[in-house]
């Protein structure tokens, strides 16, 4: 595939254009058949394949824009004429020189100048020998633009890290493309006499400017998309593993949890049907055979559905951890295609249900309002696990995942184990994720280390990354 245009397409997806690979491969077709000689045609077929709504097309023809933008000539074309004026004007001035140098008796002078004319105007450049001064002079942008692409790749141009690069790049750059034996030629034609190579070599200069020019402005923009691309990478990085009560300083925090989600979804939306070699399924085998006398030519192994979780949520809303608890239920409600059945219940004191809040209202709004309610109280593990019985404990059965997220901090009141036992032996599994270290568990007013018995799994859970990986592991455990 073309270089130029893989690193185009990761340019793309730097800037939130989702491509595929299908739609990658989609693209380099068009390619083929569109070329790069015609930059609008260009610009609107590769926008047909890989653009799909209006903000990528925004998107697509800004770093198109940056990516695709061809040599200009003209500057070159305006120091190639300056040139040809002066060298006119210069074989204008010879004939009077000449008449100066009889009228002052300088006959060897005099001599010098008929033995050695100049040619008759027009005057006309000598034709450059090397591919690079070819290239230059002939004035095809489309060429000159693949030459520099290509020089970029060869020297990984794509890779600058910082500014102050710029000039290294930029020399490796003009070298691949040939400038050595440019100026080699630039200096033999300045050496010469013959005032049609000094035209070259006064064009060949121009052209070399231009050039520099143009290489200098290729990894400037090399440089800002890689940067962007890196930049925003960077800040997803960033964001995964920084603790979730920091994460309100990012301003689209909100979309990367959805995008966590719906990877997730992405990865466990189909129900999997897993095959069991080692276990024949003798009905179906022997039901399969009777057409064939008894031979069992398709012989059928039993299997085993991962079904969707039924998820109870258990939020602990009071000031410690209800950042956590806000990204938890983002999380968890983002997962609609693979989590049908979650119903959430929040507290700090007393224990309530709010999974219609989440029905009725938009998912930031039923955050925000669940955390009105139920965040201002001190926090009471216990009485949240009684409540929670009393209110619901008959609709936990073998399919159900009880999720509790909080700190167990029960400021030194009844830990009501007992209730945490009855829930444990009624769901399939009961998940408790902490915001606090392992190492803080148990300390001081911490009933983690009591709860934890009663637990199918405990994890630490105080970032995206963490959370991510505590939602595919009930997933996954299904």
């Amino acid at each position: 595939m073309d270089n130029t245009f893989v690193e185009f397409i990761h340019a793309l997806r730097g800037a939130d254009v989702r491509v595929s690979t299908a739609e990658a491969l989609d693209a380099m077709q068009v390619l083929q058949l569109v070329g790069y000689h015609n930059r609008s045609a260009l610009k609107l077929a590769l926008g047909q394949a890989l653009a799909k709504s209006e903000e990528e097309k925004h998107s697509f023809n800004a770093c198109f824009d940056h990516y695709f933008q061809f040599t200009s000539m003209d500057s070159l074309k305006e120091h190639t004429e300056t040139a040809l004026k002066e060298m006119e004007s210069q074989q204008s001035e010879q004939t009077p020189s000449l008449i100066s140098n009889i009228l002052s008796g300088d006959m060897l002078a005099a001599m010098s100048q008929i033995t050695n004319p100049q040619p008759s105007s027009p005057l006309e450049a000598a034709q450059s020998e090397t591919p690079l001064g070819q290239l230059l002079l002939s004035g095809d942008q489309a060429a000159a633009a693949m030459a520099i692409a290509s020089a970029g790749q060869s020297t990984n141009a794509s890779q600058i890290q910082v500014m102050t690069q710029k000039g290294l790049y930029g020399r490796r750059m003009m070298m691949a493309m040939g400038l050595e034996a440019m100026e080699e030629e630039i200096w033999q034609a300045e050496l010469s006499g013959n005032i049609n190579h000094q035209l070259l070599a006064q064009q060949l200069r121009s052209a070399r400017d231009v050039l520099r020019s143009e290489v200098k402005d290729y990894i400037e923009r090399q440089f800002v998309l890689q940067a962007k691309a890196k930049g925003k990478q960077l800040r997803q990085e960033t964001m995964m593993s920084v603790r979730l009560e920091h994460l309100r300083e990012f301003k689209d925090t909100q979309v990367l949890v959805r995008k966590l989600a719906k990877r997730l979804a992405k990865k466990h939306a189909q129900r999997k049907k897993v095959h069991n070699r080692g276990q024949l399924d003798v009905r179906s085998t022997l039901r399969l055979s009777i057409p064939h006398g008894g031979i069992m030519f398709n012989p059928q192994w039993r299997s085993k559905r991962t079904n969707r979780p039924k998820v109870f949520v258990i939020c602990d809303v009071s000031g410690s951890v209800s950042q956590v608890a806000r990204f938890l239920l983002m999380f968890l409600y983002s997962l609609a295609d693979v989590l049908p059945k979650v119903r959430a219940f929040a507290f700090s004191s007393q224990l309530g249900e709010v999974t219609e809040l989440f029905q009725q209202l938009e998912l930031d709004d039923a955050i925000d309002e669940t955390l009105d309610r139920y965040g201002n109280g001190s926090t009471n593990y216990g009485q949240a696990f009684l409540d929670f019985n009393d209110h619901c404990l008959r609709d936990v059965d073998s399919k159900t995942t009880v999720i509790i997220l909080g700190d167990a901090r029960n400021n030194y009141g009844d830990a009501e184990i007992e209730s945490l036992r009855e829930i444990k032996q009624r769901c399939h599994q009961l998940i408790w994720l902490n915001p606090e270290q392992r190492s803080r568990w148990g300390s001081g007013d911490s009933e983690m280390k009591r709860y934890h018995a009663h637990c199918t799994l405990a994890e630490v859970c105080n970032s995206l990354s963490h959370l991510e990986r505590a939602i595919d592991k009930l997933l996954i455990r299904q």
